[in-house]
């Protein structure tokens, strides 16, 4: 059997999928919630590659059995990514009863597919796949932009959290860089992209059904595969390392302080005491200062401590500590006499993230650190 570039790209995408799946399963990776989710996300694309391979290589019609079941088995990432990004956030988060809910799009499309598919004879199968213009769904464009409308939805939805989640570190940490899990963002909205360009495809293609069409599909696929599997190798198995989530006493401070400036007044004298421990002490030149350790300093409540940060200054906690980073920062800069390179003043500064850094100071100043210390000097 002849295969193309797109069917090696799409077998060599299986392959590694399947090898990232074991290893997930060894005992001190599987020991994880996260990589257990991640494990089954993993298969579930594994079988949307495979149908995609069925579909283009021709094997479905030889083989009209395994036709469609790649397709049911990747109906259960949509919401398995959705649980694995929450098992990312938080570090005490378990998987409950009720969140078998979010296998409510396999077992639908399941039974619709079994009724219309499975149950039928060979011959009728034969007539359905030969029909049929996209991998994976029947020749319905109702039932097909259904399943994307669900899979965009909840692609939408994990983004969603993803960016709440990220507003919700500010409240609590003044190194960000790490936890915002903006790579699984980054690969969600491509994601959400190629989703979105195969349902116009899946309501034009009944009207316009052809060869190159179909190859179009294949090849597109095979690349989506190659890079989807991929990115996820470089930044999925370290994640955990990098960042576990936020812990429970974490997450029960932001559901306290929700949302921002609501309440009571701010303790006046609260606020002038941490500015007076700012100024005098200058906890912000430690780069992995958190709410829990300036509240320890300051002997006070985190909570009460984040409130008075979001109702007293305006500003989040991370926000507020950037702003007396700057201030040393921008000292350090116009100092004629100083030779220290730009990424040494952001680490005298309290910054470990020369990104954080760079946007931070321009957003301030307008200029970069550079540009700053070439007009002040």
């Amino acid at each position: 059997m002849y295969l193309s570039i797109a069917d090696v790209l799409l077998v060599t995408s299986i392959i590694q999928s399947l090898t990232l799946a074991v290893f997930l399963l060894f005992p001190s990776n599987f020991s994880l919630l996260s990589n257990r989710l991640l494990f089954v996300s993993v298969l579930c694309f594994a079988g949307w590659l495979f149908e995609i391979f069925l579909y283009g290589t021709g094997l479905a019609l030889k083989h009209p059995g395994l036709a469609y079941l790649g397709t049911l088995v990747a109906l259960l990432q949509a919401g398995t990514l959705f649980l694995y990004a929450k098992s990312l956030m938080y570090r005490d988060f378990r998987l409950r009863s009720e969140h078998a809910v979010h296998s409510l799009l396999f077992w639908v499309v399941s039974a619709i597919f079994v009724v219309e598919y499975y149950l039928q004879p060979t011959e009728v199968k034969l007539q359905i796949l030969m029909q049929r213009d996209h991998p994976g769904v029947l020749t319905s464009p109702l039932l097909a932009v259904a399943i994307h409308l669900v899979f965009l939805g909840y692609l939408y939805a994990t983004i969603r959290a993803i960016n709440r989640f990220g507003l919700d570190v500010r409240q609590i940490f003044s190194n960000i860089e790490s936890k915002q899990l903006a790579w699984l963002r980054v690969l969600l909205i491509g994601y959400s992209f190629v989703w979105t360009v195969s349902m116009i495809y899946c309501l034009s293609a009944h009207v316009f059904i052809g060869g190159a069409a179909n190859k179009w599909v294949v090849a597109t696929g095979a690349v989506t595969g190659f890079l989807f599997i991929n990115y996820l190798l470089l930044n999925a198995l370290r994640q955990p390392v990098v960042f576990s989530g936020l812990s429970a006493e974490e997450t029960d401070l932001l559901s306290t302080d929700r949302p921002a400036g609501s309440g009571s007044a701010p303790d006046a004298a609260l606020i002038a005491r941490v500015s007076q421990h700012m100024d005098e002490t200058h906890p912000h030149l430690n780069p992995n200062l958190t709410v829990e350790q300036l509240a320890r300093q300051l002997g006070v409540a985190p909570r009460e401590l984040s409130r008075a940060i979001n109702q007293g200054f305006g500003q989040n906690f991370f926000e507020f500590v950037s702003g007396y980073r700057l201030v040393q920062a921008r000292h350090l800069l116009e100092d004629a006499g100083s030779t220290a390179s730009i990424l040494d003043i952001m680490y005298e500064a309290g910054f470990n993230s020369k990104s954080v850094f760079n946007t931070a100071f321009k957003k301030a100043t307008g200029m970069t650190p550079s540009q700053y210390r070439s007009q002040r000097r």
